[in-house]
C-alpha cells in the first residue's frame, strides 16, 4: 500500500486519540503495545486526512453522455396530480411533465408515439426524483439523465413522468411512498406489489404504453404478476443502472413493463446494452449495435403454426411450488397454465433443484450484507458514476431523517451493522452458495428452454391499516417473493406473463363482495443468461394462444 504524502497541514484534527478509538473499533477492540506505533500512524492519518480533503474540495466529474440535451429534449411543466383525484385515481403519478425529441429526429425510432413512465429512482435532470420518501427535504433534484431515458427519448419514445416507487425502494407492497398508497387497478384497496408500483398501476390503466421499473428482489415481477401484465428482470448487466439510485450493486436490475410481450421486448430492445459507465455490464453483455433485435424474433423460426413451440422443453420447478405461504390455488393456476405450454407443441415436465429452497436466504442474507451498507451510506467498490449529490442530501444521517424512513429500511441497516459485528465471514459464505444454486440452475436449463414458476405467493392482498405496527406492516408481504429473489441473485433472467385470474382468499375479504373480484396470477420464466429472445419466444407464443382474463 503506498503512502502518497506525509505532509500535514495546519489545523489537521487527527489525533493519538483518534487513532486509539478507531482501534477500539475493530473487531470489538484492539490496543497498540507499542506507544510508538500510536504516534506513527497518528501522522500516516493526519497525511491521509489531507489527501482525502483534496479530494472532496475538487469539482465532481459528470460523464458527457449523462448531460441532459435541454435544447432536443426539453423538460416539460412538471404537475403533481392528487391522489384520489381523476388525474391520479390509482396514486400510481409521482409527477407529470412531458419530454419528447423537439427536433424530431429521432422518426420512425422503435418507440415512435409510445408513452413511457419512469420509476421515480430513475434520474431525470431537473425533475425531483423522491425515492418514495419524504426523508429527503427539499427533495434531491438530479442534474443528469440516467442511460435508459436517452436511449427512450433518443428512439422517439415520450416520456410521460415518474411513477410512484416505494419508500426508499424497499418495500414489496404498496402502502409505504409518502404520497400514499398505490391502489391495485383490479381490487381498489389491494396492493400492486412493490416497489415498481405506480409503474404497473399507470400501464394497467392505460395511462401510459409501458414503463422502466428496478427490480431488486423482484420488484418489476411483482408489481406485474399482481397487475396482469408482463414485466422482465433482465439477465445480469444488460440493461445499464446508471444514474439509477442503487440498492445493492449486484441485485440492481432496470427493465420493462407493458401489457404485452412485444412491448416488453420493444422497449428491451432500446435499453439494452452496456454503455461503459456501469462495472455490471461484464462478459457476454452486448454493446447497443449487438443488441437482438428482440422486437422482430417474437416466433421460432420457421415453426409450424398449428406447433409453434415444437422442440422446446419446459420444466417445472419442483421446490418453486413447495415454498411457505404459497396459496395452493396459485399453485394450481400456474401448473395449469405451464401444462398449456404443450398444447403448443413443448415438452413439459418437472425438474426438481433442491437448492432453490435455500436460495431466498442466500439472497437476503447477501443482500442485507452489502445492501444496509448502501443504507448506510457507504458506497463503494465499484467502477462506475457515483451519484454523488444524492449521496450527500442523505449523508451524514441526522436522526429526522432516520425517523422518516420505513421499518424495511431501518430494519436492512440494523441487519447489516449486526451481521458485519457478529458474522463477518457470512457474506463470502452466502456469495459462494449463491454461485452453488446459480450452477444448478444453469445445469437444469442446459436441457430446459425454461424454468416454470409463480410469480408471487398469492393474489393481490389489502394494504394494512394506517396504524399498523412495523411487523405488521413488513407481515403483509413476507414470503411473496419467494420465487423472484433467488435471480437477482443468480443474474437469470426472468419474465412474469398473465396466465389467469383468482378471487381473494377469503381471509382476505374487505367485503362480502370481493369475493366476486378476478384478480391476476403471474406465471414466472426464467431462463439462460442472456437469452431474453427464447423467453419471450415462449411467452409470446402463450400469450398469442390464450386470454388469461378468460381463465
Amino acid at each position: 500500500m503506498s503512502v502518497i504524502s506525509l505532509v500535514v497541514q495546519e489545523g489537521n484534527p487527527v489525533t493519538e486519540d483518534t487513532i486509539r478509538e478507531l482501534a477500539q473499533k475493530i473487531n470489538g477492540g484492539m490496543t497498540f503495545k507499542d506507544p510508538q506505533d500510536i504516534t506513527d500512524y497518528k501522522s500516516i492519518l493526519a497525511a491521509f486526512h489531507d489527501s482525502a480533503q483534496s479530494i472532496l474540495a475538487m469539482d465532481d466529474y459528470v460523464p458527457p453522455s449523462l448531460s441532459p440535451d435541454l435544447e432536443r429534449y426539453p423538460r416539460g411543466e412538471i404537475s403533481y396530480p392528487k391522489i384520489g383525484s381523476s388525474e391520479n385515481p390509482l396514486g400510481g403519478w409521482a409527477c407529470k411533465f412531458t419530454i419528447k425529441d423537439k427536433k424530431n429526429l429521432s422518426r420512425k425510432g422503435l418507440l415512435e408515439g409510445k408513452t413511457v413512465v419512469l420509476k421515480d429512482c430513475i434520474s431525470v435532470a431537473g425533475v425531483p426524483c423522491t425515492l418514495g420518501t419524504d426523508a429527503i427535504q427539499p427533495p434531491w433534484v438530479p442534474f443528469v439523465d440516467a442511460t435508459v431515458v436517452t436511449r427512450i427519448l433518443e428512439a422517439g419514445g415520450i416520456i410521460a413522468g415518474k411513477a410512484t416507487t416505494e419508500s426508499m425502494c424497499q418495500s414489496a407492497s404498496s402502502f409505504s411512498s409518502s404520497t400514499g398508497p398505490v391502489d391495485n387497478p383490479y381490487g381498489p384497496g389491494r396492493t400492486t406489489g412493490g416497489s415498481s408500483s405506480g409503474c404497473a398501476a399507470l400501464i394497467a390503466d392505460g395511462s401510459v404504453d409501458m414503463a422502466i421499473g428496478a427490480d431488486q428482489g423482484g420488484s418489476i415481477r411483482m408489481p406485474c404478476a399482481f397487475c396482469g401484465l408482463v414485466g422482465l428482470k433482465p439477465t445480469f448487466g444488460l440493461v445499464p443502472y446508471t444514474a439509477i439510485a442503487s440498492n445493492e450493486w449486484q441485485h440492481d436490475y432496470a427493465g420493462p413493463m407493458a401489457k404485452t410481450v412485444a412491448d416488453v421486448a420493444l422497449l428491451l430492445q432500446v435499453i439494452a446494452g452496456a454503455d461503459g459507465l456501469d462495472d455490471r455490464a461484464g462478459a457476454g453483455s452486448p454493446f447497443p449495435t449487438d443488441v437482438p433485435p428482440y422486437s422482430e424474433r417474437l416466433e421460432v423460426p420457421n415453426a409450424d403454426p398449428s406447433a409453434p413451440l415444437k422442440g422446446k422443453k419446459v420444466g417445472i420447478l419442483k421446490e418453486a411450488f413447495e415454498m411457505p405461504v404459497l396459496d395452493p390455488r396459485v399453485a394450481e393456476k400456474v401448473k395449469e397454465a405451464a401444462t398449456r405450454f404443450r398444447e403448443l407443441g413443448a415438452e413439459v415436465e418437472e425438474v426438481s433443484i433442491p437448492l432453490h429452497s435455500i436460495a431466498p436466504t442466500a439472497w437476503m442474507t447477501a443482500n442485507r450484507c452489502v445492501g444496509g451498507r448502501t443504507r448506510l451510506g457507504h458506497q463503494a467498490g465499484h467502477r462506475q458514476y457515483y451519484q454523488n449529490d444524492l449521496h450527500n442530501a442523505i449523508y451524514p444521517m441526522k436522526q429526522e431523517v432516520w425517523e422518516k424512513f420505513i421499518p424495511a429500511t431501518i430494519n436492512s441497516m440494523l441487519n447489516c451493522l449486526y451481521v458485519w459485528d457478529n458474522m463477518p465471514g457470512l457474506y463470502g459464505k452466502a456469495m459462494n452458495k449463491t454461485m452453488e444454486i446459480s450452477h444448478a440452475y444453469d445445469m437444469a436449463l442446459a436441457k430446459y428452454d425454461c424454468l416454470v414458476l409463480p410469480t408471487v405467493a398469492f393474489v393481490a392482498n389489502t394494504h394494512p391499516s394506517p396504524d399498523a405496527t412495523a411487523l405488521q406492516k413488513i407481515m403483509k408481504s413476507v414470503g411473496q417473493g419467494l420465487n423472484c429473489c433467488p435471480f437477482n441473485g443468480t443474474g437469470h433472467p426472468a419474465l412474469s406473463l398473465p396466465i389467469g385470474t383468482l378471487p381473494p382468499a377469503k381471509e382476505d375479504w374487505l367485503t362480502e363482495t370481493d369475493g366476486e373480484l378476478q384478480l391476476p396470477v403471474g406465471m414466472q420464466l426464467v431462463g439462460k443468461w442472456w437469452n431474453e429472445e427464447g423467453l419471450f419466444q415462449l411467452a409470446n407464443a402463450w400469450e398469442k394462444k390464450y386470454d388469461w382474463k378468460s381463465l
